[in-house]
């Protein structure tokens, strides 16, 4: 969204208070994440244990300015964690708090053509998110890879969804009663896991540009709102401030998530499971 989190909170601020229309990337709003929504449900997974999403690559291949941090501001942090935070608090709702390990691993870089180039921003970033009922996700992004890896893992006493992982688009794995509209099959070694491809061809399609404009013609505010995808900056610049001080974050933004999660999906501690 910007450079700053106070430039975010401005440009949130200055929208709602002019009635603007105002949608800030990423969008997550795909069939996929929509059928994934359905299945963060205790009668699948249980209570939510914890997460993990990440968004790892070898690094981008232009020796431009994505290495130089006068012009770029930051690395990954900024280029690619906002993705997999995204999904996760648009799943999961508002986190508590961040803690993070941010930097640099490879200052001396082969980019694209063999070119070298010295870098100064951070490719080496782990952030640990704390949602309210103490439970953690670990956020990884790493330009360091061989190859790309961009999946999220919602974890459940008794079950896990699994978004972009294993060459699936979506599986849902459930020690409760079988899917019986998915297909079963064999995830990270483990049966009673199902994708779920017709609830997935089921959600609505809806692009982008699509979402905008629709909003733009019926004076609707977008799905992921302004408050939401500001929670995500707070969390991107909170955690460059975690790493720089070795505390922990405390966040003080929060919104009202489009998905609607049980509360009690959240409580580990009342009883025996």
């Amino acid at each position: 969204m910007a450079t700053t989190f106070e430039d975010c909170k401005r440009m949130v601020t200055l929208a709602e208070e002019k009635g603007l229309i105002f949608m800030s990337l990423p969008f997550d709003l795909n069939p996929v994440f929509l059928a994934a929504a359905d299945f963060i449900d205790e009668r699948y997974i249980g209570k939510i244990t914890g997460a993990e999403a990440q968004l790892s690559l070898p690094g981008p291949w232009r020796n431009n300015w994505y290495y130089d941090k006068s012009v770029a501001h930051g690395g990954a942090v900024l280029d690619c964690l906002a993705y997999p935070v995204s999904r996760l608090i648009g799943l999961l709702g508002p986190a508590s708090s961040v803690m993070a390990e941010v930097n640099t691993l490879i200052p001396n870089r082969i980019v694209g053509g063999g070119k070298k180039v010295n870098s100064d921003v951070d490719d080496n970033a782990t952030l640990i998110l704390q949602f309210a009922g103490g439970q953690h996700a670990v956020v990884r992004s790493l330009w360091g890879m061989s190859f790309k890896q961009n999946n999220t893992l919602i974890y459940g006493r008794k079950g896990t969804v699994a978004l972009n992982d294993g060459g699936f688009p979506l599986v849902i794995h459930t020690l409760g009663d079988a899917i019986t509209d998915a297909e079963p099959v064999h995830w990270r070694g483990n049966d009673n896991c199902y994708v779920p491809f017709r609830r997935i061809t089921e959600q609505r399609d809806e692009t982008v540009i699509a979402h905008f404009v629709r909003c733009l013609r019926t004076g609707e505010q977008p799905v992921q709102s302004a408050q939401q995808q500001l929670h995500v900056h707070e969390i991107l610049f909170g955690a460059y401030q975690s790493a720089e001080t070795g505390g922990r974050y405390a966040l003080t933004t929060t919104f009202t998530p489009a998905v609607k999660l049980d509360p009690h999906i959240w409580d580990t501690r009342s009883r025996f499971i």
